[in-house]
């Protein structure tokens, strides 16, 4: 099976940093991949590379077909980069929601102004996926009434409506009070179990276990381990990768 995410000697330097090592990394349609590690490791920037949101260094990123490389430029690499981000939805820690529009219209803002869906059309997809996530009594109402488990859930739904083949989570909870948390994990465990390929930056460790296909270890931008989530925690072939888990137990990251 060919893979739908596919990275090849990707580099990321900042300045004189660098951030990532030479990333080459496989990942198949359906997969859910989640990518643990310290802060300051290189994850988050790595996830940032797929969608151009931090723009590599070096290197070649294909999402489902469409080719992107690092510091090309001209009108060709910016219609590749606009295509390649519509292959990919990106959830972030922060929920980034119009305030000043419904939840519906959150929703249906993207397929609207950036596809030119007709808007009904958007309307019904938009529904859908409040269903997915829950959120669909909630659809009249401005992101000022919400919690914060409920912004990011609507925030999940934003990224379903523009219909990816890949979603990316930059650490989606990290901003969650403790008792939102699980709402917005059993939401992505949802779209988990819908097939959806799904790449996670993440410190719940749980969800890593239950949901993942794949764990991947990131430390000083390399990736140092790639396993199951049953292998990984039982049986860590890096000694990093066994203090982190040992810190995520200890409650220290």
């Amino acid at each position: 099976m060919a893979a739908i995410v596919k990275l090849s000697n990707l580099d990321k330097y900042f300045g004189r940093l660098h951030v990532l090592k030479n990333i080459n990394l496989e990942i198949q349609e359906r997969q859910v991949v989640c990518l643990i590690g310290r802060s300051g490791s290189g994850k988050s920037t790595l996830l940032r590379c797929i969608n151009f949101l931090e723009e590599p260094s070096h290197g070649t990123i294909e999402v489902d077909g469409v080719i992107a490389e690092g510091r090309k430029k001209g009108k060709e690499q910016r219609q590749q980069i606009h295509d390649l981000r519509l292959k990919t939805g990106m959830v972030f820690q922060e929920f980034n929601l119009f305030p000043h529009l419904t939840v519906l219209e959150n929703v249906i803002e993207g397929p609207v102004t950036v596809k030119g869906m007709e808007r009904q059309k958007a309307i019904e997809i938009a529904e859908e996926h409040l269903v997915d996530v829950g959120m669909l009594f909630k659809k009249d109402e401005y992101p000022n009434r919400l919690s914060g488990g409920q912004k990011q859930r609507v925030a999940i739904a934003r990224a379903l409506a523009m219909e990816p083949k890949v979603m990316l989570f930059d650490e989606p909870t990290s901003a969650l009070d403790p008792e939102l948390i699980g709402e917005v994990l059993n939401a992505m465990k949802r779209i988990a179990r819908e097939g959806m390929t799904m790449i996670v930056v993440t410190h719940e460790m749980g969800f890593a276990r239950e949901v993942a296909d794949r764990v991947l270890v990131i430390a000083d931008g390399e990736i140092i381990e790639d396993a199951k989530p049953v292998d990984l925690f039982s049986h860590p072939k890096d000694p990093r990768t066994q203090a982190l888990i040992d810190r995520y137990r200890s409650g220290d990251e």
